[in-house]
């Protein structure tokens, strides 16, 4: 039964917008690795510089050499996913017509990160889910493909009442014309 709900969420789901990342590039490893170098790099100056010979200075290069070289990283990534959820806002204002379901930079990260849905009305109506998937890739040196999609969330017995309606809507149109 997973597998006809998952086709069939697969089937109603358009992708809005989609990313590739890296691997390693989390500014927390590489400020880590970074600073690895920089303890090895601040060894072998010291042969050279005796102003490095204190334990002080050591652990001073080790927390700036590493920020120095991180923070382009961090500004890049912030830059990229303020892009990308422009991208998004702009796919749901499209879709919604309303202005307030935008959101924040903060609140896509958290979506991507826990991967819950976020549920969205159409002219007051719901049944519009956004949430982010990572696709799956059988590599692991490669990179990670995410998109954002919007998924469409049929009612529990709202089609078959609608589809009653418009055929009573049809009987009673034939039926008046018939009489006419």
């Amino acid at each position: 039964m997973e597998n006809t709900l998952q086709d069939r969420s697969r089937k109603d789901s358009v992708a809005v917008v989609r990313w590739s990342k890296k691997p390693g590039e989390n500014p927390a490893v590489r400020f880590v690795l970074l600073g690895i170098v920089g303890l090895i790099l601040c060894l072998f100056l010291m042969i050279f510089m005796s102003g490095l010979r204190s334990f002080g200075a050591v652990v001073l290069f080790m927390a700036i050499f590493p920020a120095i070289l991180t923070v382009p990283t961090v500004s890049s990534q912030r830059s990229f996913m303020r892009g990308v959820t422009r991208r998004v806002n702009d796919a749901i204002a499209e879709v919604t017509n309303t202005a307030g379901d935008q959101l924040s930079v903060r609140e896509f990260g958290r979506l991507v990160k826990s991967g819950e849905r976020l549920a969205l009305l159409v002219s007051g109506v719901p049944g519009l889910n956004l949430h982010v998937e990572r696709v799956a890739s059988a590599e692991n040196d490669t990179a990670e493909k995410w998109c954002a999609v919007f998924s469409v969330v049929p009612p529990e017995n709202g089609t078959a009442s609608f589809d009653r309606l418009v055929a009573a809507a049809m009987d009673a149109d034939a039926g008046s014309t018939s009489a006419a």
